[in-house]
Order: C-alpha cells, then sequence, then structure tokens
C-alpha cells in the first residue's frame, strides 16, 4: 500500500503542474430542475476563482449540438429576451485571463412557458425595402409575403417561415406609388396586390408562388384586357375557388367601386358605384361580400347581383374589417372598434382602443383574442373576444424599439404572429 501512494504522489504533483492554479466549474443556480420560466429569461450561477469571463450554451438537447444561445460575458448572470416555447438545457464554462477555459458544468434544465396567445418576441426580420404595408402567409404556412408602398417600381419579398430567411425579392409592374392588400389564394397558387390612389394606372398585379414571378396584370388602362373602374383600393377580396376576385376601387374619396373580375379570363363582371371604399371582405360561405368606406359605415353586399342589401353606420372612417369563422360577427376599426351582429346587423358592442387602429386579425384558430395593430404608436391591442359582445382588453402589448405597426397575421395553430412595421424595414416574429 506504501509502495503504491509513493507512486501516484509524483503523478499528483505532475498535475498540479499542468494545470497551474486552474479554472473552477460555475455553479448553475437559476433556472434550475426543469422549473417553468415566463420570458425573459435571466441565467444566474456562482462565480469561479480565475474566470474572468463566462460562456453560457442553451439547447434543446444535451448534446449542445446546435444552441439556440451562445454567449459570452464578464458577469455571473446574462438575460435573454426571446425563446420559443419549449424546454431547455443549460451550461456554463468559466474563462480565464488567457482564453484557456472550464469543463462545462453539467447541464440543468427549465421550461419556457406558452402564453394563450404569441406576445414574446422571438427574432426581427429586416426587410430589403422600408415602408411594408401587407403581408400574408401561404395557406400551409411555410411563407410569408409582404408588399410595400411608396415605390414606383416595387418588390414582393418570400420569406421562409421555418428559417425567418428572404428567400425570394419579386420584382413587380407597381401601376402606382402604394399598395394595397396582398393576398394569397385558397389554393396558395397565386398572390395579389392592387396599386392605390391612380385611376389611370389602377391595376391587380398576379404572382406565382411556384415560379416567384409576375404573370398577369389586370387593370386600366395597362392591363390585358383593361377593367374599367379599377382595381387600385387597399382592399380585395378572393373567393376559395380562385375565380373571382372583389378589389375596391377609388378614384378619389368621394367617387369610387367595387369591381367584381373573373380570374379565369381577367375580365370585369360587374361593379357597384360607391363612395370611397377602404376594405372589402367575404364571409367564408360567400354569401355576402362586406365593405366599409368613408360614409362611416358597413355595407353588406349580394355579391351575385353586386348590390347592397343593408347599410349600417359604425362611427368615423370605418376603414378595416374582419369576419368571425362562423359568420357570426365583423370588427370593424374606425374611431373605435365596432362589433357588428350579421344577423341582425346590429352593433352589439363598441370599445375604444385609444390608438390609431390599423391592422385587425383574429387568432386562430379559436379567435379568442383580437389583435389591433396601433399606426400611431410603439404597442398591439390584444382584446379578449371569446365574448363578442364583452370584449376586454388584455395587454397592450410592446415591441422594444418598435412602432407604427401597419399589418400582422397569424399561422393556422396561433402560435406565430407576424408583424411588419409601417414606416421602417422590419417583421417581427411574436410567439407563445
Amino acid at each position: 500500500m506504501c509502495r503504491t501512494l509513493r507512486m501516484l504522489i509524483p503523478l499528483v504533483v505532475v498535475s498540479m503542474l499542468f494545470c497551474g492554479k486552474g479554472i473552477g466549474i460555475p455553479e448553475l443556480l437559476d433556472p434550475t430542475g426543469g422549473e417553468q420560466v415566463s420570458l425573459p429569461v435571466t441565467f444566474v450561477w456562482s462565480s469561479v476563482e480565475n474566470g474572468s469571463n463566462y460562456a453560457l450554451e442553451v439547447d434543446t438537447t444535451t448534446g449542445f449540438t446546435a444552441p439556440v444561445v451562445s454567449a459570452e460575458t464578464a458577469d455571473t448572470s446574462h438575460t435573454v429576451a426571446s425563446l420559443d416555447t419549449n424546454k431547455y438545457y443549460w451550461r456554463v464554462c468559466a474563462i480565464d485571463e488567457n482564453g484557456d477555459s472550464s469543463d462545462f458544468s453539467d447541464p440543468d434544465s427549465f421550461v419556457v412557458s406558452g402564453s394563450a396567445y404569441p406576445r414574446n418576441l422571438i427574432t426581427t426580420i429586416q426587410l430589403p425595402a422600408g415602408n411594408p404595408v401587407s403581408i400574408d402567409i401561404t395557406p400551409d404556412g411555410s411563407e410569408l409575403w409582404v408588399a410595400y408602398w411608396g415605390q414606383l417600381d416595387t418588390t414582393v419579398t418570400v420569406i421562409a417561415t421555418a428559417t425567418n430567411q428572404i428567400t425570394n425579392n419579386i420584382p413587380t409592374t407597381n401601376p402606382c406609388n402604394d399598395l394595397g392588400e396582398i393576398r394569397i389564394s385558397a389554393n396558395g397558387n397565386y398572390a395579389y396586390f392592387c396599386g392605390v390612389w391612380d385611376m389611370d394606372s389602377s391595376g391587380l398585379i398576379e404572382l406565382s408562388t411556384s415560379g416567384y414571378n409576375q404573370t398577369r396584370m389586370i387593370g386600366y388602362p395597362y392591363g390585358t384586357p383593361p377593367v374599367p373602374h379599377g382595381p387600385d383600393g387597399p382592399g380585395i377580396a378572393l373567393t376559395q375557388a380562385n375565380d373571382y376576385v372583389y378589389a375596391a376601387h377609388m378614384a378619389n374619396v368621394d367617387d369610387g367601386y367595387i369591381t367584381k373580375i373573373d380570374l379565369n379570363s381577367g375580365s370585369l363582371i360587374d361593379s357597384i358605384h360607391m363612395s370611397w371604399i377602404a376594405d372589402v371582405d367575404l364571409n367564408h360561405a360567400e354569401t355576402y361580400l362586406y365593405a366599409v368606406g368613408e360614409e362611416d359605415s358597413l355595407y353588406e353586399i349580394d355579391p351575385a347581383t353586386m348590390t347592397v342589401t343593408r347599410q349600417l353606420g359604425v362611427g368615423y372612417a370605418a376603414h378595416r374589417l374582419v369576419i368571425t369563422n362562423d359568420d357570426q360577427y365583423a370588427f370593424v376599426t374606425g374611431d373605435s372598434i365596432y362589433v357588428v351582429d350579421l344577423n341582425s346587423f346590429t352593433v352589439v358592442a363598441k370599445f375604444d382602443p385609444d390608438i390609431s387602429s390599423e391592422g385587425l386579425k383574429l387568432t386562430p384558430p379559436d379567435e379568442h383574442y383580437l389583435y389591433i395593430c396601433d399606426g400611431g404608436s410603439d404597442y398591439i391591442d390584444v382584446v379578449d373576444v371569446s365574448d363578442p359582445t364583452n370584449p376586454t382588453l388584455v395587454e397592450k402589448l410592446t415591441i422594444p424599439a418598435a412602432g407604427s405597426f401597419s399589418e400582422l397575421v397569424f399561422n393556422a395553430d396561433g402560435s406565430r404572429a407576424y408583424v411588419i412595421e409601417q414606416n421602417n424595414p422590419y417583421l417581427y416574429v411574436l410567439g407563445k
């Protein structure tokens, strides 16, 4: 036994000579034990002797082969603002003044608990141009399509939702310097948008979602064939079969049309002469077309005859609407938000969002929450509309260093919201 000890002692001495003072391994303090946390997450660990910096890694597996967070800091804590709802593992190593590092600590775990609606900033995507005005998502949820305003020749940007990376910028023949809504057909084959404000150069642009190119322009006078009375408005509505489009046309603030176009032939089928129309939408049964406009009204229109069947006053400057999946209610923005029972065609609730309301969307699939984009400040109103007759504000959602939001869209299961900023080239991805 003594002989064995005498043999081991030199090895210990040699080991100490190679390691010098050594670098301790940090102890993970918080979060630990798989506890549930909400964003932002602050990671805390112990300081160690000879540790001048610390490296933090966060991953969804204990292998740490593709960390979602890799950070180095001189502090013994680090805050992460953006993480998806998931279970995570984290570990820390110490780094000395020579750049040598200790072993990593044994990993610990935590769970980012989800919220009832997407409210946590996952990432920010920089767009290639300023003033994004409209956004839509493909039916399979794989791509986002973004259109801009204020450019004589514009592009439409395509973003892959799996990677949040821009994959295409499609050049288009913009008929004017402003754009209205961009909307993708139900079959996912085409995207459509209109120019705004110029009767002599209005048109509906058709883009291929497979070829990523402009395939057709339908309009007046440059379209083939030219279509009188539009379209050049901000609102368009597509049938599920993608055989017709209803497009708003604004000659000026006192004179406009809603035009029905056959998408197979590109020909004008019918139109209705109205005042300035800001938005149009079909109900899901496609039995009625609804429009809001400058006459402070919500219009119900028979799409077969293109005649107004009912009209309801909904406050000053009504300009956006969204219809529930069961076709029972419509939410209309103006000086306030009006909740309209579409069966009785009466206002059943009204609330003031205290913002310059722009984009308006219901969270899928249950439609429990209504998101209202603020066109003038840095927040989004989230309203509980599980009972549409009793809407309740639950949060004024803010995105740091952002504001004046123009529109948003959700993916099909409501786990993601994609928000565009009106005056800056940014798209914000929110998750639960």
